[in-house]
């Protein structure tokens, strides 16, 4: 295989792969919270709402926002001080361009978290 060609389709297959495992975990554990709720209405208990509010909980969004644009800026910084270590300009020049995305995705989920309000 070539070796230019190797590093780019490995980066999709990557991607695809971390993407099929996040979607399939996520699926597993609400299929999970679906089976206690379902158990516990065969059973007779008391779904109060509160309980279904802490399984059905999800993050607040303003913190995830937080989350997200703190770890996709990091990558996006990490990006670029990794393009200081390499002397060869079309290195360089795909580097920095390629960490431009997370760059402007990070400082993008940090705007909106700055700009909403609970």
């Amino acid at each position: 295989m070539n070796p230019g060609l190797f590093v780019p389709v490995t980066l999709f297959i990557m991607s695809g792969v971390v993407l099929i495992y996040f979607f399939y975990f996520n699926n597993k554990n609400r299929n999970a919270i679906m089976e206690t709720v379902q158990k516990s209405m065969e059973t007779g208990s008391d779904l109060t709402p509160d309980l279904l509010a802490k399984l059905g909980a999800a993050i607040n969004p303003r913190a995830r926002d937080l989350r997200r644009g703190v770890v996709i800026l990091s990558i996006g910084i990490a990006g670029f001080l990794a393009s200081m270590f390499f002397s060869d300009p079309e290195v360089l020049a795909g580097l920095r361009a390629g960490s431009m995305f997370p760059l402007f995705m990070g400082a993008g989920f940090l705007l909106v978290y700055r700009l909403t309000k609970d």
